[in-house]
């Protein structure tokens, strides 16, 4: 009888690892925007025909959600397009994988694990928008440090930290930079508003002359033709990233695998580009229409995880010094 469970439990074994290799099926869970995910998977299919693609879309925060409400057998195979903090926040979720493509993305872009557990997928930049009939090219400001110049005290507008996800990693950046007494000068050098599109929106117009906004925003109103241009500050902008990476235990294992080779190839990269005009993690494509290759800009290491812990104390006293 033991010798009979030895060898039903060893066949067992044998068909899991079997049905696992042979599936052909992949399940999706994207945060991504629809038409970005479905021109993607397009892609994938053109090499995998076979592979039937399922996609469940929802936002990231629902997404862990479901997550962790299906350990320790979840029903996705990829988690796609989320924000690298979200990673790091259910680190142990995820499965390491070295993709095909590993030597292709920049370090500040992954996981720092030998073998990572996600890559990325894009980045939101941020950058200064500048309006090209208010100031001259000589008083552009080109730095972060130059932000707080008595000069261009009523010339900024930026959106009130506390109520914007993008505003509290800009001042979080100047904060690593340049510690509390920095900030206690910018409050005071800049006006403050409550939506982060209210910014670039201001300088498009002629309402003021400086904001701070993803590179984004400046490349849209570039293309509607408002009198608008950018600078990267010298100090450099954060490696800030959404990633994707392949879930633990998930069904398609080996079909999650091939998924993130394609994920992290040109060819992805390409549709990530041309799709929605937002810069991807690789150098050798040149950056989204009217902004630079991301081979010209200087970027920095952004420690999402503290910048998480000491969001609501920096942003308490950022509120106070701007009164």
């Amino acid at each position: 009888m033991k010798r009979f469970f030895t060898v039903f439990l060893m066949l067992a074994m044998i068909c899991a690892v079997v049905f696992a290799q042979a599936t052909k099926e992949l399940i999706i869970w994207s945060a991504a925007a629809e038409d970005e995910a479905q021109a993607l998977i397009a892609k994938f299919n053109e090499k995998y025909p076979d592979i039937k693609v399922s996609v469940i879309r929802a936002g990231s925060g629902e997404l862990l959600t479901r997550l962790n409400a299906e350990q320790p057998r979840p029903k996705g195979d990829i988690l796609l397009g989320i924000a690298k903090e979200s990673f790091d926040g259910a680190y142990e979720l995820f499965r390491p994988y070295k993709t095909a493509n590993h030597a292709s993305i920049p370090e500040l872009v992954r996981d720092s694990a030998a073998v990572p557990r996600y890559y990325g997928f894009s980045m939101p930049l941020q950058a200064i928008m500048i309006n090209t009939k208010l100031l001259k090219p000589a008083d552009y400001p080109t730095s972060w440090a130059d932000l707080i110049n008595p000069k261009y005290k009523g010339e900024i507008i930026m959106a009130n930290p506390a109520l914007s996800g993008s505003a509290y990693a800009q001042i979080y950046m100047m904060y690593k930079l340049f510690g509390d007494d920095f900030l206690k000068k910018l409050a005071k050098n800049c006006t403050f508003t409550a939506s982060s599109t209210a910014g670039p929106e201001s300088v498009a117009r002629g309402e003021y002359a400086i904001t701070v906004t993803g590179e984004g925003n400046i490349a849209t109103y570039i293309g509607k033709g408002d009198p608008v241009t950018y600078v990267y500050p010298k100090e450099g902008t954060g490696a800030r990233f959404d990633a994707s990476g392949i879930i633990a235990n998930g069904p398609n294992p080996k079909n999650a695998e091939l998924f993130m080779d394609f994920i992290t190839s040109l060819d992805a990269y390409k549709i990530i580009l041309n799709t929605r005009n937002r810069r991807v993690v690789i150098t050798t494509l040149p950056g989204p229409k009217y902004l630079p290759s991301l081979a010209d800009i200087k970027l920095i290491p952004y420690d999402a995880i503290e910048a998480a812990k000491i969001r609501e104390d920096l942003t308490s006293k950022f509120s106070d010094w701007m009164q």
